[in-house]
């Protein structure tokens, strides 16, 4: 707790004092968090194992999703995690004093590891754990077998979860289980699917989420018209739409796929450059407002400090500058939006 704290306090001061470029803070962050889950898992395995003993020849993954996944992480943001667990077929107990059956096993692993992110300690937090990414969501084991893993996403999953999937990246665990579940996750991104359907669900969700989420002000810079969600969705449901004829543009961070799309043919020069620039400078401006405020900001009544880091974090001359600049690439964003994926 008290090396996370101390290294995720110096990106901070670096972004405040604009001596680093806020596109190298998402990935100086998840370095923090992953340096952090492969130290403690050993650790939990360890420990549990004391009682539980272990399981003969099988094998524990951590699979980042979300920001982590994409390496797009601030100083605020938790960690959503999947877990999948494989084994030799007609394992039926862990080996220790106290033998556990493995789904029983593994969960308690999972669970271990949770706490071990989440405990508050005299030496402060870590991270808030979300789980909700895994298959069948909250009401699923905490963690799942990789035959498990691939059934559910072979025959139950949604489109959305297809597309969270693109942010999927394994983080920790034995290198033979983290190649098999990339693997898998490839083999689901990969699958041929109507594009038509696609585009649809991924609108219709889209419609749903801004629903609930309408964005506050243009500061909202998640859910706001042409924010980052709707990079994302861009990104993620053309990945979708064209892995199966060109795999190589799987990329797991929103920028780089935007890239990778584009290299192949499937983005417009002048769009990559409208999505890359709105969502490098919504990335910068959300990385200083993690830092400085709890919530999204009413920028009518920003203090001049406020103001003054987001210019700096955005390089423009001015807070006004700033402001006009967002304003115009969130209304080409979301332009875009509704031109690449319809409706």
């Amino acid at each position: 707790r008290r090396f996370a704290r101390e290294a995720i306090f110096r990106v901070g001061v670096q972004i405040v004092e604009g001596t680093a470029r806020a596109e190298r803070c998402g990935p100086a962050l998840a370095d923090i968090a992953e340096t952090v889950i492969s130290g403690l898992l050993p650790r939990t395995e360890d420990a549990l194992a004391q009682s539980a003993g272990r399981i003969a020849g099988g094998g524990f993954a951590v699979v980042a999703m979300g920001k982590l996944g994409g390496r797009e992480m601030t100083a605020s943001s938790d960690l959503d995690l999947v877990f999948v667990y494989d084994m030799p077929e007609g394992t039926e107990a862990s080996d220790g004093p106290r033998p556990l059956a493995p789904t029983t096993y593994y969960a308690r692993l999972a669970q271990r590891l949770i706490s071990a992110l989440t405990t508050p300690t005299a030496a402060g937090t870590l991270y808030e754990v979300d789980m909700r990414l895994r298959p069948t969501g909250n009401k699923g084991p905490v963690a799942v077998s990789l035959e498990s893993f691939a059934h559910y996403h072979a025959s139950e999953s949604w489109t959305w979860e297809h597309m969270a999937l693109t942010r999927a990246r394994l983080v920790a665990g034995p290198k033979e289980l983290r190649d098999k579940v990339a693997a898998e996750i490839r083999r689901r991104l990969t699958h041929p699917r109507p594009a038509g359907d696609i585009l649809y669900d991924a609108r219709q969700m889209r419609a749903r989420m801004a629903e609930t989420f309408p964005g506050k002000n243009p500061f909202d810079l998640k859910y706001a018209p042409g924010g980052l969600v709707d990079i994302e969705f861009i990104a993620q449901a053309l990945q979708l739409v064209h892995a199966q004829d060109a795999p190589e543009i799987l990329e797991t961070n929103t920028v780089a796929a935007l890239h990778k799309l584009n290299e192949a043919g499937f983005l417009k020069d002048e769009d990559t450059a409208t999505l890359v620039a709105s969502a490098q400078l919504q990335h910068a401006l959300t990385q200083a407002l993690r830092i400085a405020v709890d919530e999204t900001p009413n920028i009518e009544e920003a203090t001049a400090g406020l103001k003054a880091l987001l210019a700096r974090a955005a390089e423009m001359g001015s807070f006004a500058q700033t402001q006009a600049r967002l304003a115009a690439l969130q209304r080409d964003t979301r332009a875009l939006f509704v031109k690449l994926l319809g409706g």
